[in-house]
């Protein structure tokens, strides 16, 4: 596996089994993994039949699960399109599809939450399942992109990272690293890194402090980006490493909690 990864979904195979190797599916289920053998981060797109059940025990890392279509129910809670739910590490959990549901699915294969990161190691008290609809927690909206992080790694007990960004028009961004592991999951449209276009349905893997720089495509993109921890950006940009959440990064507060 190289620093820069590209998975294709059309080359990956689309089973009735479910490969996220911590969550339990019990109903109508389509899936497949699209994310690197091997990799520290794994990803799961899926398609759910109404009244499927995903079931976790507590052996697992903080996962979250973003909807891409359809709604899961969890103790009551409507996660609904375009929103998320956030399972923190070692917390049993239930989430049923209201309804045909679509849904992609990311975990760290190391089951131990992280403690050695720039926010230290999460609380253990309090654990349980975030439900964050589409305005996010935090976000920057206009009429250039739709940002929204679902959790930065700021949470008292949890430090997963998952931001989805909707850029409507062709983007660029500057040659930049992070300080995690990542992977982005391509929703619409398309990027480019290099000569590599991942499209629509296809993962990207980018090794912790490699440099890379990103151009969508003419129609944009809008893309998922999945973290196990908090990370820091280094950038021409910036004057110095940035701390990548939302009150650093100058977003707006919404708390879309459900």
């Amino acid at each position: 596996m190289s620093a820069v990864d590209v998975v294709f979904a059309d080359e990956r195979p689309i089973g009735h089994g479910y490969p996220a190797p911590t969550a339990e599916v019990n109903g109508g289920c389509t899936a497949r993994q699209v994310s690197p053998d091997g990799a520290s981060l794994w990803l799961v797109a899926a398609d759910l039949a109404a009244g499927t059940e995903m079931r976790w025990g507590t052996e697992h890392g903080d996962e979250a699960v973003y909807v891409r279509s359809g709604s899961l129910v969890v103790d009551g809670r409507v996660c609904p399109s375009d929103g998320a739910m956030v399972v923190e590490a070692g917390v049993a959990a239930t989430a049923i599809a209201e309804s045909g549901t679509s849904i992609v699915h990311v975990g760290p294969t190391d089951s131990v939450p992280p403690s050695d990161g720039l926010r230290g190691p999460a609380e253990t008290q309090g654990r349980g399942v975030r439900v964050v609809g589409p305005d996010g927690l935090w976000a920057t909206v206009d009429d250039t992109q739709r940002t929204r992080f679902f959790s930065d790694a700021s949470s008292p007990t949890n430090r997963l990272w998952l931001l989805a960004t909707d850029r409507p028009q062709y983007f660029e961004s500057s040659a930049h690293s992070h300080s995690q592991d990542e992977l982005i999951h391509v929703l619409r449209g398309e990027i480019r890194v290099g000569r590599r276009v991942i499209g629509e349905g296809d993962t990207l893997w980018v090794a912790a402090d490699r440099r890379y720089k990103l151009y969508s495509g003419d129609d944009g993109v809008h893309f998922i980006n999945y973290r196990r921890d908090a990370s820091v950006m280094t950038s021409p940009n910036y004057d110095g490493p940035l701390l990548e959440a939302g009150e650093s990064t100058h977003m707006t507060w919404v708390g879309d909690t459900r």
